[in-house]
């Protein structure tokens, strides 16, 4: 059964991995094309594949660096998994898919940020990466919170660690400011679309945002009741902090999604990632093999369905 294929973080499972993804990928471009089919599009179906497989391996190298990550081998699966329940925008929008490699790795940051001894220079690439992810969307200043929390810790309360904060918060924003008066706005694309506020109406939202409604709802009840406990046995305080950092990453992205406060298309891209994540941890805390492996085949019969009739390529 498929769950038996990501029990250990093997290349069988990485394999499996790039497999699933690419058919994933390319059901997906199918979906969105039918019945229109062309090279060009089986080009863009391999590039888009490549940047997914990319993320995979990236966040799989961050959280093994981790000796009690909540990262585990299912989450190969996990994530392209979730890609099927995703409602899906255009295609690949190359400012997203950076943006989504800074929050990636601010989560590695954070951790060294509390758990290495250089922990003001950290500080300093944290806010630096939050300083940046501002280019994109005005409101993800939200993710200041994360440090300015730290910040009230008697730990990291002195003035290194202030200046350390302050420093990319006050020119990133001028350093920006100033190359967007020399550089045309064109070519940065959508970093510099406009953000306004639009509610999320759910009267006339398609039947995929409902479907990813269900995960979001998931991932939640993970955050909940899968937290680790300190006290718990073989707790370990990196993987507390990372479940943390996910969580608050979810609780913004549904902020920013039900607002609209997304730039463009996709409002519900930016909790892709977190809820991947937790849909992943969901499934490692089954445990029955048999229960999980009916839960990940009933899952993908359903989807496939549902995305056949939702693309209206399938007529019931």
């Amino acid at each position: 059964m498929i769950a038996n294929l990501f029990e250990k973080t093997t290349y069988k499972a990485y394999f499996s991995s790039l497999i699933f993804s690419f058919f994933t990928v390319f059901f997906i471009q199918f979906c969105k094309n039918y019945p229109f089919f062309s090279f060009q599009i089986i080009l863009n179906a391999i590039v888009f594949w490549a940047f997914f497989v990319f993320y995979i391996l990236m966040i799989t190298y961050l959280e093994t660096r981790y000796a009690y990550s909540n990262y585990s081998s299912i989450h190969l699966l996990a994530f392209p998994l979730a890609f099927l329940f995703f409602p899906h925008g255009s295609g690949l929008v190359v400012s997203k898919f950076f943006l989504g490699l800074m929050l990636v790795y601010s989560k590695y940051v954070y951790g060294k940020v509390l758990f290495s001894e250089n922990s003001a220079k950290n500080l300093f690439d944290l806010s630096f990466i939050f300083s940046l992810i501002l280019i994109y969307n005005n409101f993800l200043a939200i993710f200041y919170l994360i440090p300015l929390v730290m910040l009230l810790q008697q730990k990291y309360r002195d003035i290194k660690h202030l200046i350390c904060f302050f420093l990319p918060v006050i020119f990133v924003p001028l350093f920006v400011n100033a190359i967007s008066i020399v550089i045309p706005d064109k070519f940065f694309g959508s970093f510099y679309a406009f953000m306004k506020l639009d509610l999320w109406d759910f009267t006339i939202q398609s039947k995929a945002d409902f479907l990813w409604g269900i995960i979001i709802i998931l991932s939640v009840y993970v955050t909940i009741f899968y937290k680790p406990k300190t006290y718990e046995k073989n707790s370990n305080p990196e993987n507390i902090s990372g479940f943390k950092f996910m969580s608050f990453w979810l609780y913004a992205s549904i902020l920013i999604g039900i607002l609209g406060l997304n730039v463009g298309d996709g409002r519900w891209f930016l909790s892709f990632i977190p809820n991947a994540y937790f849909v992943g941890i969901f499934l490692t805390k089954i445990r029955s093999r048999l229960i999980k492996n009916y839960l990940i085949s009933f899952s993908l019969i359903a989807i496939i369905i549902f995305k056949l009739i939702d693309f209206k390529i399938l007529h019931l």
